[in-house]
């Protein structure tokens, strides 16, 4: 964890995956990790629930304006999908 805390993992893109059970404190770690981010390092950040992000994509395309969201995302230094 205290590796993470650096976020070097942004400079070269890498994934960084938190798995355990529910209430094992995951979402807690990202959103500190996204806080951290924010102050610390000035990242942009952006934090989804994973459902929220899929139909937004999903009603972009249907609203012929596909692509979109991708494009903002890729000048997001963190997306965290919960």
């Amino acid at each position: 964890v205290s590796d993470l805390s650096s976020l070097a993992f942004t400079e070269t893109a890498q994934n960084v995956v938190f798995i355990g059970g529910p209430g094992t404190g995951k979402t807690h770690l990202a959103s500190a990790l996204a806080v951290s981010g924010i102050t610390a390092y000035n990242k942009r950040v952006r934090f989804f629930s994973t459902v929220d992000l899929v139909n937004l994509l999903e009603r972009e395309k249907y609203d012929g304006k596909a692509g979109r969201i991708a494009q903002a995302l890729l000048r997001t230094d963190l997306v965290i999908l919960d």
